[in-house]
């Protein structure tokens, strides 16, 4: 059994146990009262008050600590590290008690009393068998004494059948201490059963979240795909149908750049939704080499420079001399969406691409003086079909972050967002100097 997890059960049980042991502790007074009542006389008086003197104490200790425990319940830790030691050293102290009042009382009880006596001691460990749970468990102590102590005095007075009660002491304690270890045994099997079968219920209550939530995204994802698409596709169609015969050559030109514009917009949404299907799928593996940030630069204004100049943005590079150690390929579209994303959405006029050395690895930086985010967007946008407060007339799935974030994970990469370096929004990219190995992670 899990240690955390043993320590937790053995709480419980000290818990039920001291809670109920006011039945116990009833029991074990009104024994002490008859056996009192009955030897008062009859034993000998230095024994007989050293022992209602050391019960007395016990039985008073026992009944304080159970109403400090009932009015003002300890912690866990209390209960693990200061009730269940005392609660066994009170037991144990108990049984050494009752143990050598056995030198007290059967020297001065005839024989019915004596016989009364053996049942009595008998009733005593059975109590404990039935009432103590294992974190206060003391019995094979308690037999040991009680039993050692009566099979001693057996011995030594050597009263009538006294062989045959000393051969039969023994075995009646040790049968007590085997049904306790199997009865024990059956509990701690049911126990770890019972443990098992919550900790199957609760994987089973998270798959079943899990699934229910990749079905909600899947869901989400054709919503999404199928009304977005719709847009652009049913721009292009009007801007076909003004191509018409006999249209004046501004508005066929006007038309024509309002397809194009419609077709590539078309185009990169079906790009973004199959990246984010081959990233789910696992399908992408970096092929990492040596090459300078400014052949990734260039790539990078080739594909989005005619889309900032639609919208009179300004692309500007620095530390184009950088080294990098990344997959061209992935690092390129990575980088592309964080630009495309400030060009749609950011309502910004300057773009800012660059690269920095470091220690750690290379840093890329996408950098617009845009309107920036709103509190607690940085970490959020980085999955799948989230967008930021302010989307631009574009629109989108809200899987270009997320791509990029998966794109930059396959490469062991970090990528995230920092707040106050510009007005606008500051993402970057930060590769490792070697990435075989590393661990992906995403810092906002």
């Amino acid at each position: 059994m899990d240690l955390a997890y043993r320590d937790q059960v053995l709480i419980n049980e000290a818990r039920t146990e001291l809670k109920g042991s006011i039945v116990a502790w009833v029991g074990l007074v009104i024994g002490t009262a008859y056996l009192a009542f009955e030897f008062a006389g009859r034993a000998e008086r230095l024994g007989f008050m050293l022992w209602l003197g050391a019960i007395s104490f016990f039985l008073a200790g026992w009944f304080v600590s159970w109403l400090r425990f009932a009015l003002r319940p300890p912690s866990d830790e209390a209960v693990l590290t200061g009730w269940i030691p005392g609660a066994k050293l009170g037991m144990t102290l108990c049984n050494a008690v009752t143990a050598a009042s056995v030198w007290v009382f059967m020297p001065a009880a005839e024989p019915e009393l004596r016989a009364l006596l053996l049942v009595l001691y008998a009733w005593f460990l059975v109590v404990q068998f039935a009432a103590a749970t294992e974190a206060t468990q003391v019995l094979g102590r308690a037999v040991v004494m009680l039993l050692g102590s009566l099979t001693v005095w057996l011995m030594v007075e050597q009263p009538p059948h006294f062989l045959k009660l000393a051969l039969l002491l023994p075995m009646f304690g040790l049968t007590l201490i085997a049904i306790r270890r199997f009865v024990r045994e059956a509990v701690v099997k049911a126990t770890q059963a019972q443990a098992a079968a919550d900790a199957s219920r609760r994987e089973l209550a998270a798959a079943l979240v899990s699934l229910e939530r990749e079905r909600d995204a899947k869901t989400q994802f054709i919503r999404a795909a199928s009304h977005d698409l719709q847009q652009p596709l049913q721009a292009a169609a009007l801007f076909l149908e003004q191509l018409a015969p006999g249209a004046r050559a501004g508005a066929r030109a006007m038309s024509l750049n309002g397809l194009r514009r419609s077709i590539g917009l078309a185009r990169g949404l079906i790009e973004a939704m199959l990246q984010h299907l081959r990233l789910e799928s696992g399908a992408v593996t970096p092929v990492a080499s040596r090459f300078p940030a400014g052949e990734l630069f260039d790539r990078v204004i080739l594909t989005q420079a005619p889309a900032a100049d639609a919208e009179r943005i300004s692309l500007r590079v620095v530390g184009r001399r950088v080294p990098l150690n990344a997959d061209p390929l992935l690092l390129g579209r990575a980088v592309e969406n964080l630009v495309a994303n400030a060009i749609r959405h950011a309502g910004a006029r300057r773009v800012l691409i660059g690269a920095r050395a470091g220690a750690g690895g290379p840093t890329i930086w996408v950098i617009d003086d845009g309107r920036g985010l709103a509190p607690g967007e940085g970490a959020r946008i980085f999955r799948p079909f989230e967008q930021g407060q302010h989307v631009g007339a574009a629109g989108g799935f809200g899987l270009g972050l997320a791509s990029t974030l998966g794109l930059v994970t396959a490469m062991s990469g970090v990528c995230g967002v920092k707040s106050g370096l510009t007005s606008g929004a500051a993402f970057f990219i930060r590769l490792p100097a070697d990435p075989v190995g590393d661990e992906a992670k995403c810092a906002a």
